[in-house]
């Protein structure tokens, strides 16, 4: 993911990406983003809900130091995949609904996809994959 769509993501979500810059030997977030740009817009939508859950948690268990937050965001497979430190059950639910969604959207350019085979699979519209992004 370009750098200006990752800035804006821990910009407007500090809590679940408030791990971003930490050190690979506490989360994977220090990689980035690592999809590509057209499930931008998905993990946008996802991380507002994902924001508000996670500000019910706090409100809910202030004594807990370490509240949910993102682990890892990446492609695997084809799909979306989206790690939690920890989550709770409607931050679970939310994560396999976006991750599912994922296997329509094309990942390179947001537009309507489907999960194709070849030497990597990959969700990519017929422009895309037929483009050689395969």
């Amino acid at each position: 993911m370009r750098k200006e769509l990752d800035e804006a993501l821990c910009r407007d979500f500090p809590r679940l990406y408030r791990l971003r810059d930490g050190s690979m030997e506490r989360t994977a977030m220090c990689w980035g983003f690592t999809c590509g740009d057209g499930w931008y817009e998905l993990i946008r939508h996802l991380s507002e809900y994902l924001e508000k859950e996670i500000e019910k948690y706090v409100d809910e268990c202030p004594e807990d130091t370490n509240p949910p937050c993102a682990a890892q965001v990446k492609e695997k497979f084809g799909t979306l995949r989206f790690y939690m430190h920890t989550e709770t059950d409607p931050m679970s639910q939310l994560i396999n609904a976006a991750e599912h969604a994922s296997a329509f959207i094309c990942e390179q350019c947001g537009r309507a996809g489907k999960l194709r085979g070849g030497n990597w699979l990959r969700t990519l519209c017929d422009e895309c994959h037929e483009g050689g992004t395969k």
